[in-house]
Parts: structure tokens; sequence; C-alpha cells
């Protein structure tokens, strides 16, 4: 699965946050990257999309649009979230601007910049209560970026925070790499 972050402003600009490539486990997002590991071809088509469903439902703010990566290289639609995102979480870290800053200033008029990601990064949910048991060792762990949700209860399936690590851009390691960054969180992540 792919992602890609869309925001429009009350004026009709449009800006997008490249694609993102995102695994689930249990049904539960689980690690992104970002960038997708996918062809320029597919990504600016991925843009496409986004930029097309933005557009048609008038939207003003940020829309997260979730595309499957058919075998073909087709993508098909499967999910649009109109809000802020977890699989643009990344950009809390690895983008001047992030989706956050982007929403309010879409919805308030003020002008979008161009989101500019300065790190290539991977991001991973912190999911009660396994992962939040491992919290001692992600805060030691130099790299991990921890951000936490506030929730008081960590229950079974339930996403507490997430955890991102940068890299310098254009350098987003292979598998081994990914999970050797994750330290602590490797086993968990899939």
């Amino acid at each position: 699965e792919i992602s890609v972050r869309v925001a429009r402003g009350v004026d009709g600009s449009v800006r997008m946050f490249p694609a993102t490539e995102n695994r689930h486990v249990s049904g539960i997002l689980d690690l992104s990257l970002a960038p997708a590991r996918i062809s320029e071809e597919l990504a600016t088509e991925a843009g496409k999309i986004a930029r097309r469903i933005a557009e048609g439902l008038d939207l003003i703010g940020i829309l997260g649009v979730e595309m499957f990566v058919g075998r073909n290289g087709e993508l098909l639609v499967n999910e649009i979230a109109p809000r802020p995102h977890n699989s643009g979480h990344w950009t809390m870290d690895a983008c001047p601007c992030d989706q956050f800053e982007m929403h309010v200033r879409a919805v308030t008029g003020l002008p979008l910049p161009e989101p500019v990601r300065h790190s290539d990064a991977v991001m991973t949910n912190l999911v009660g209560p396994d992962d939040m048991a491992l919290w001692p060792d992600i805060v030691a762990t130099q790299c991990l970026i921890p951000h936490l949700y506030g929730k008081r209860e960590a229950r079974t399936g339930r996403k507490m925070g997430h955890v991102n690590v940068v890299f310098p851009f254009g350098s987003l390691p292979g598998e081994f790499g990914v999970q050797a960054a994750l330290g602590p969180l490797a086993e968990t992540a899939e």
C-alpha cells in the first residue's frame, strides 16, 4: 500500500507530500517509509489521483489517499482520510512544514509552502500494551524520535504513539537497515 498526503487551500492551491509506502500488521498501520520505494511514474500517477480526489471533493484541508499497488503497477484507491493521518506522521521530523501545519494553513487561508522533505524517514506505530512495555528501551535508543498521544490506557491494538527515524535525504536504507534503525522495535515491526 502507498499513500499520498494532499493539502488544498481555500484559494484552491494544492500541495502534495511524497508518496509513502505503508505496511500493516493485523489491520493496523505498522510501518511507513518515506519516500515510497516505487517508480517516479507510479509516484506521479498516485499524486494525480490524490489531486483529482481533493479537487473533486472541493476539499479544504489535508487529505490522505491510500492506494494498493497491483501486481501490474495499477493503483487502486482503498481509503481516503480527510484529516491528518498516521501515514503522514513521518512529516513531523522529516519536513519543515508537517502535515499538521499544512492542514492549519489550508483551512485558515495561509499560503501553502511546497512540502519539502529534508530527510528520508521511517515511522512505526507504538501499539499498546506490547510496544509500550519497550518504552524505557525506546527513549534510551539514540536516533529514535518518539511521539506519545497522551492516552492513559494501553489497550491491545490501541495506537499510543509513534516513533520516527530520519535518514539523510536520498539514503532510505534497505530492509535490514530499516530493522537495525528501529532498535528495540525491530522485533515488533514487520
